[in-house]
């Protein structure tokens, strides 16, 4: 690390967690802004890594609900001011299925698997939501033809057992709504534009390496 903090080769890349939820539509719109700013990140030695909540464990959130009318138009409107085009679901999904799966995939990852799997995950089941493009049993059907470990099957998938313990330590530290960026102890919720979004975990990235330094200077 230099002296700014800024991450020089070898740096070990420093994890924050985005917690989100697949029928959330600001999720969607982090989702994408965020993948805007990846190669910066990787250039700040800084990975993201996404973790599935489900909503009704945080808030008043119901699934089936219909989307109010007044609720879609501020969301299409959020979308368009960060440049995000998408078509939210009438009707607030149950999204346990397609979080449970993205929960396997992240443990998955602690285990040595390629974190390519859950992006590929993550980015069809949002497109099925909020795209229109497949149903999500179809989505996952398709999925399983590629994975390289069996996932479960979709009922006990459906059920959301893992995803509820992740949603317990979520609110357990400190999560409220989604999508939230966790910045140490610190939940940033909700999303801005790129520019924003990087300054921010830039000077969070900066900030926990030079303290990180710091201490190991000091045990020196």
């Amino acid at each position: 690390m230099s002296e700014d903090g800024t991450p020089a080769r070898g740096d070990v890349p420093l994890e924050v967690f985005v917690y989100y939820d697949f029928a959330s539509s600001l999720s969607y719109v982090a989702h994408r802004v965020l993948a805007r700013i990846d190669e910066s990140l990787a250039a700040e030695r800084v990975d993201l890594r996404w973790k599935a909540i489900d909503l009704t464990g945080v808030g008043n959130f119901q699934r089936g609900r219909l989307l109010d009318p007044a609720r879609r138009e501020s969301l299409l409107r959020v979308a368009a001011a960060l440049d995000v085009e998408f078509d939210p679901p009438a009707r607030w999904p149950d999204s346990r299925l397609a979080g449970e799966v993205a929960v396997v995939l992240d443990e998955r990852i602690d285990r040595g698997h390629d974190p390519k799997l859950e992006r590929e995950w993550r980015e069809a089941a949002f497109a099925a939501y909020y795209e229109q493009l497949d149903e999500i049993e179809d989505v996952l059907r398709d999925f399983e033809r590629r994975a390289a470990f069996p996932l479960g099957a979709a009922d006990d998938l459906a059920a959301g057992r893992r995803l509820a313990e992740v949603t317990r330590s979520a609110v357990a530290a400190g999560v409220e709504g989604v999508p939230t960026l966790m910045l140490d102890v610190f939940p940033l919720c909700g999303i801005h534009d790129e520019e924003t979004m990087l300054g921010m975990i830039q000077r969070y990235a900066r900030r926990r390496r030079r303290l990180e330094a710091d201490a190991a200077v000091g045990v020196n």
